[in-house]
């Protein structure tokens, strides 16, 4: 099998902070009550003009600056829930503002795992299609569909983008196995951008969270056991930032410290597919990470679906 690494990451978020004290001039709600229930302090909200193509496109541009131009991307896979057309695809719109070509381009919608899923796509392909490098984007302007009346929702949320660059030539950080999956019959617990009411995020946020807490934990175990490791082995988890109380109580469930847990929620919500990226990023140029740890992404979202990838860093 076909050696694949993590070349590098790339983020983009906008200028704009929406913090817990703008949202109480907006709805009945409070710094003290998001912070508690969320972990949120602020999100970032995109300039009407910006699309969710934008931001992409900014994050993968940031990608593709940390490597060298014989990294040319074969493969573009565009994962994202908020794309501001159906036709053409995110991913030509993308490889377009950066002059990309020729390349082979597609979206992927598997909601707040997508990133994981078009990851674990791009590197079945690189294994079976010859690809060499293959670049992974995720630009998401949940903005666009939140309703900023509904005190529930509204706090949730945060617009970004996010990229990686998978490469055949320097697999340092190696992919060593991914796990996707779905559970169709949570369909209708979280839904967007659909027609009438449906237009604006809903979810069912009990039935959510348990199945986050629960799928999130099993993976774990999963990727565990397929690697071998052991509790004192070091291995992070890189998950996504949905709500801090499903990584506390993860945690506390599997008895894991929670300093494993790669964790940014606080600065910028949930920004969707994006926000294990921009996790991965910030934990990356911060040096978290040492030769010989491993690393768990770990998406979850709607559909219901999931994705799971272990990388040797």
């Amino acid at each position: 099998m076909k050696k694949i690494g993590l070349a590098a990451v790339g983020s983009y978020v906008p200028e704009e902070k929406l913090t817990n004290g703008d949202l109480e001039k907006m709805v009945d709600t409070s710094d003290e009550w998001i912070t508690s229930r969320t972990g949120i302090k602020e999100r970032r909200i995109a300039p009407n003009h910006m699309h969710a193509s934008d931001l992409a496109a900014k994050a993968a541009a940031d990608c593709l600056a940390q490597t060298s131009t014989r990294h040319h991307p074969q493969l573009l896979i565009a994962a994202t829930s908020t794309a501001e057309k159906n036709v053409p695809n995110q991913a030509s719109i993308i490889a377009q503002k950066l002059n990309l070509s020729p390349l082979a381009a597609f979206d992927l919608n598997a909601a707040c795992s997508g990133l994981v899923y078009a990851l674990a796509v791009g590197w079945s392909l690189m294994q079976t299609q010859g690809y060499d490098h293959t670049l992974i984007t995720a630009g998401e302007k949940l903005s666009r569909f939140v309703d900023y009346k509904d005190r529930a929702t509204c706090v949730l949320f945060g617009d970004a983008g996010a990229a990686l660059l998978l490469s055949a030539d320097e697999p340092e950080h190696e992919i060593l196995t991914v796990e996707l999956g779905a559970d169709p019959s949570g369909a209708d617990l979280v839904v967007m951008g659909g027609m009438g009411d449906e237009f604006y995020f809903r979810q069912d946020g009990r039935n959510v969270f348990k199945f986050a807490v629960e799928k999130m934990g099993s993976l774990i175990d999963l990727l565990k056991a397929r690697l071998g490791l052991k509790d004192d082995d070091r291995y992070f988890i890189i998950p996504h930032q949905a709500n801090s109380r499903i990584l506390e109580a993860v945690a506390r469930n599997k008895r894991i410290p929670e300093e494993r847990f790669i964790s940014n929620i606080a600065k910028y919500g949930n920004t969707s597919a994006a926000s294990i990226g921009l996790a991965l990023k910030e934990a990356w140029a911060e040096q978290r990470f040492t030769k010989g740890d491993y690393l768990f992404l770990i998406g979850f979202g709607g559909g219901l679906s999931w994705a799971a990838a272990a990388v040797r860093w």
